[in-house]
């Protein structure tokens, strides 16, 4: 049967954009990560038309300036959605899908091939390049540059076609608004001056023009921008630029990675590789013989677009070859729909299927990871947010609250902590477990120095104990409360590293107090008749443990108190108190038979209790701690 005109034409178009749905679905339901949290903050600085100007216009971002794909994107979003990502998932594929129909169009009007315009969209929806450009908010200006580069070559196109100027005049104003977009704008000129050389060469001098917006904006981005000196901008001119090329030609044709990270040896990827470059090399070569310089200006669309980041050899950038990949798409699809004979037709469908197995194989290795630890910052975030609502409408909503999170692993902190989602929240007091800032991979080069969420013990311990710090820790898909639990462990990790002191009335050295002392009461404890408080034993023969109290005037109106210390059932001190007025403290060597002991039992015994005002309970005297010195 066959389709009406009307359906074929749909099908035609709509099936390059579905396999791009299929092949990213795991892009579509992405949350936000890494860079996303800085562009969301935008807003948080605008307060005021100018601040709108310098949120819109300002550089930022290694000296960049791309005020449509994402300072409007995130600002405009953000305002609307907030923390809503589909919304921003949606315009990214409706963006893909406009560039998609556009590489269709411009690929039949380049090849002649309706054939090579179906599937040049199918090659490159597929590359490796695309799978980080596309799943990251951020990363949106690979993802509208390309619709730029792809809107204006077209326009461009029907102006070569037509004559008609307006198209021209269009071309103009879609490459003006690119330097808004990305700064590889600078070399559209060159691709445009490219094709009229090789195709169309009484329209070449007209393109010269284009230049002069690329030159000037070229001089004021490197001499009155203030540009990055860190490493990985830092721009090499050397021989390294070959590398540097060959590693992007690699992952661009055969998705070949420096570490293997699937079911791919690392062999099928150079293999790949050199098998695609060795068929389009021939492809191209019979091209040029014919004098199709076509086949000339595809490739070149590679290395023209690559050609600004080649001096970034410290900075390998995975959907840097977004756009360039665009030509090679083009060129392998015309190459596809060349082929005649038997054998040229299998060759051609079997580098093809390889390709697009390990691209789409890394493309799901890609985004299956970078889905996981998104939603783990969802989840992060999300729990975060509804436990700000809940203290907000409690009676402690004025209170600051700090908060540790526990559990946070290498992955999940480089997956947003460095550009402080929190503050999105409202919240600026959230640490890191103590000791876990440790575990995290260090790239000073970037900036992002963990000592903004790194607390030491000491402080999370007083802060718990005094009820200003709660601890959550992820769990699936929920964020726990986990402020007892933590606070015991803590606890625990705290005494052991600090096992000559303990401070009766802290809830921290709870675990080390005998069961018969009464509840703290600010900064001391009452005891009984008897108390034992648990210390660590001294390292030394003669050693001092110091104890430091308070003896009411109540406990003094049967005279004068006496108080007997033991350690481990051995007295080694004694001692009367007679004044109220000020606080008491003892010091008293310990017994040589207790020395060099991991845990000593100190023992207290006072000679009477009494009972003061309407408290029935027998108190017999007050401390607050015990050090040993």
């Amino acid at each position: 049967m066959i389709l009406p005109a009307r359906s074929r034409r749909l099908a035609y178009y709509g099936v390059p954009m579905l396999f791009c749905l299929i092949v990213h679905w795991l892009a579509l339901k992405m949350w936000f990560m890494t860079d996303d949290f800085a562009w969301l903050g935008l807003k948080l600085a605008v307060h005021s038309p100018f601040d709108l100007a310098r949120a819109l216009f300002s550089p930022q971002a290694q000296g960049t300036i791309r005020t449509l794909s994402e300072r409007l994107f995130f600002l405009v979003f953000s305002w609307i959605f907030g923390l809503q990502s589909p919304p921003f998932r949606i315009w990214v594929f409706l963006t893909q899908f406009a560039s998609i129909a556009l590489l269709i169009k411009i690929t039949r009007r380049l090849t002649g091939s309706e054939l090579a315009g179906f599937l040049a969209p199918i090659l490159w929806t597929a590359n490796a390049a695309i799978a980080l450009a596309i799943s990251q908010s951020a990363v949106y200006n690979e993802i509208l540059f390309a619709f730029f580069v792809l809107l204006g070559f077209y326009f461009f196109l029907k102006y070569v076609d037509t004559g008609n100027s307006k198209y021209w005049r269009w071309q103009w104003i879609v490459f003006l608004l690119g330097f808004g977009v990305l700064e590889l704008n600078v070399m559209y000129p060159a691709l445009i001056a490219g094709y009229a050389l090789c195709c169309a060469r009484k329209y070449f001098p007209k393109t010269l023009l284009l230049f002069i917006p690329s030159i000037l904006f070229t001089i004021v981005h490197f001499g009155f921008i203030p540009q990055p000196v860190d490493a990985y901008y830092t721009m090499h001119f050397d021989a390294g630029m070959f590398r540097t090329f060959f590693r992007y030609w690699a992952f661009t044709l055969g998705s070949l990675r420096l570490d293997r990270i699937d079911w791919r040896p690392l062999w099928l990827g150079l293999t790949l590789t050199l098998l695609i470059t060795a068929a389009l090399g021939v492809f191209v070569f019979r091209k040029l013989r014919k004098r199709e310089w076509l086949a000339l200006f595809l490739p070149a669309w590679f290395v023209l677009i690559l050609l600004p980041v080649l001096p970034l050899r410290n900075h390998f950038t995975e959907y840097y070859p977004t756009i360039p990949a665009i030509g090679l798409a083009i060129l392998a699809a015309w190459a596809i729909s060349q082929s005649r004979r038997p054998i040229m037709v299998g060759v051609a469908v079997a580098l093809a299927g390889l390709y697009l197995t390990t691209a789409i194989s890394n493309t799901f290795i890609t985004e299956n990871y970078y889905y996981q630890v998104s939603r783990r910052m969802k989840y992060l975030i999300q729990g975060l947010e509804q436990f700000e609502r809940q203290r907000e409408r409690s009676d402690d909503r004025l209170e600051t609250k700090q908060i540790i999170l526990t559990g946070i692993d290498n992955d999940l902190y480089w997956a947003g902590f460095c550009d402080d989602p929190f503050r999105l929240l409202g919240l600026s007091q959230v640490f890191l477990a103590p000791g876990s800032e440790q575990k995290m991979d260090q790239y000073p080069a970037l900036g992002c120095p963990d000592s903004k969420y790194t607390i030491t013990m000491e402080n999370a311990v007083g802060a718990m104990a005094r009820g200003e710090a709660v601890a959550f820790a992820i769990e699936g898909r929920h964020l726990r409360d986990v402020t007892a639990a933590y606070f015991s462990t803590i606890a625990s990790q705290f005494i052991a590293t600090h096992p000559n002191f303990v401070d009766v009335a802290n809830p921290v050295f709870q675990s080390l107090l005998g069961p018969t002392w009464y509840p703290p009461e600010k900064n001391f404890r009452w005891m009984p008749k008897t108390a034992t408080v648990k210390i660590g034993g001294p390292t030394k023969p003669g050693q001092l443990l110091q104890i430091t109290g308070y003896c009411p005037a109540p406990v003094l109106a049967k005279g004068p108190q006496t108080v007997v210390f033991r350690a481990d059932g051995i007295e080694f001190g004694k001692a009367t108190l007679n004044d109220s007025t000020r606080p008491f403290e003892l010091t008293f060597p310990l017994p040589d038979q207790v020395a060099e002991k991991s845990t000593i039992e100190i023992s207290i015994e006072v000679g009477h209790t009494v009972q003061a005002g309407g408290d029935v309970r027998p108190l017999g005297l007050i401390f607050t701690t015990f050090t040993m010195k």
